[in-house]
């Protein structure tokens, strides 16, 4: 019996390996997390040129303040505005000049300033681009600084001063953990959101691959020469053991990298990024791993008994979407476990098999949970594989044999129920 699963085991994992998608995915892993955390950290850094802006100022005095204002408009720490002159035609002629430049290129956008912008603190910003958020959070601000400091002038306050006395606080975030402290500017929250996604995609990839392999077999009838040999029990375990080994050797090349790199953002080469790197501890790699294997045991048992249970993918996908369920309402539930890690509805959500792959790891990574309550999700969701796996291996026995029409969900009951 074991070298009947051994032999299942082993060909299922080499098939896999083998592959020059799995070899290629494997290796450039590592660089996509990379890029995917690096990437929006520059962003957040450093925004694209300056936009070349021009100001039309309806009421004639605050032209020249605004143009200033933009010109030193540095957020982080680089001139984010290149201030065109408006032109000297009338109101009417420079507003359709302004029009047709933004059209032809030849500027990013214009501000338009009406005649009460001072006492309605109201301006518009025409551009064929205005979902840069940033560029036009700072210019909103430099210009709600000039209008304030015309209003205080005109109240007989020194603006100056009045600036001085309520300056805006600039509040550093900076994570504590036994390792020590570190400077975090939305890297900690970059870094959770980016594994969390590649453990959602690789669950239900690894979970699919494992259905599709069963219903080609099963076409294919090789399944026949399968089981006339090997019980279909050993043969499902096989296959989850294989095809997991493969997924687990890829997390592992990725675990391992993905450490290599934060020990040496944190020695060798720290201080020479522009921005504080994630810390990365071994507790987060270790659930990284061990919630990949847990998730991908309880979905692609299920997977199997779909691809068992069906004779094309095509049909398989009226199964597909219930058992996608969970993991879904996991992924779109992250902000609040994001926002609250501690809070009832996250620890709710992370012990419940399905939903806790993510919900945990998340937890584990933003604010490490309690040991008990990891220890008690693991627990639930090993219990929740062991149910998964004793139904599945039901459905496996009768579908993999059976073929012509698709069974429907009081037909898999019975299926479940009397095999």
């Amino acid at each position: 019996m074991t070298a009947k699963l051994w032999a299942v085991v082993r060909r299922e994992y080499l098939e896999r390996v083998r592959t020059k998608g799995f070899v290629v995915a494997t290796i450039l892993g590592p660089l996509v997390m990379g890029g995917m955390m690096i990437v929006p950290l520059l962003s957040m850094r450093a925004g694209s040129k300056p936009l070349r802006v021009a100001v039309l100022d309806r009421a004639g005095t605050l032209g020249s303040e605004i143009e200033d204002a933009l010109r030193n408009a540095r957020p982080d720490g680089n001139p984010r505005f290149d201030v065109q002159p408006a032109g000297a035609e009338q109101a009417g002629a420079r507003e359709a000049a302004l029009k047709k430049a933004v059209l032809e290129g030849k500027l990013d956008g214009y501000l338009e300033l009406p005649a009460d912008a001072v006492a309605k603190g109201r301006a518009s910003y025409f551009g064929r681009n205005v979902s840069n958020r940033i560029d036009l959070r700072a210019m909103e601000r430099a210009v709600s600084d000039v209008l304030v400091g015309v209003r205080l002038a005109e109240a007989g306050l020194d603006p100056a001063k009045v600036k001085d006395l309520t300056k805006e606080l600039d509040l550093k975030t900076i994570r504590l953990s036994e390792s020590g402290e570190r400077e975090d500017q939305g890297a900690a929250f970059i870094l959770a959101v980016v594994l969390l996604m590649i453990l959602y995609t690789s669950i239900l990839m690894w979970g699919q691959m494992l259905m599709t392999s069963v219903i080609e077999e099963k076409t294919s009838r090789v399944v026949e020469v399968m089981a006339s040999g090997v019980p279909s029990t050993i043969l499902l375990t096989g296959k989850l053991l294989g095809v997991g080994a493969a997924g687990l050797t890829q997390f592992l090349v990725w675990s391992v990298s993905l450490f290599g790199v934060s020990l040496v953002t944190a020695g060798p080469l720290a201080g020479t990024f522009p921005f504080p790197m994630p810390e990365v501890t071994p507790l987060m790699l270790a659930s990284f791993v061990l919630f990949f294997l847990l998730g991908f045991f309880f979905y692609a048992a299920l997977y199997a008994s779909i691809g068992a249970a069906v004779n094309t993918v095509q049909e398989a996908q009226n199964f597909v979407w219930p058992v996608m369920m969970p993991i879904i309402i996991g992924m779109v539930s992250f902000p609040a476990a994001i926002e609250a890690p501690d809070g009832p509805l996250s620890v709710a959500m992370s012990m419940i098999p399905g939903i806790s792959p993510l919900i945990m790891f998340l937890r584990i990574v933003v604010l490490t949970p309690p040991m008990w309550q990891i220890a008690l999700s693991i627990a639930l969701l090993a219990l929740g594989i062991v149910g998964v796996l004793w139904v599945s291996a039901r459905v496996y026995r009768v579908g993999i044999l059976m073929y012509g029409k698709r069974p429907t969900f009081p037909e898999l009951v019975k299926w479940v129920r009397h095999s």
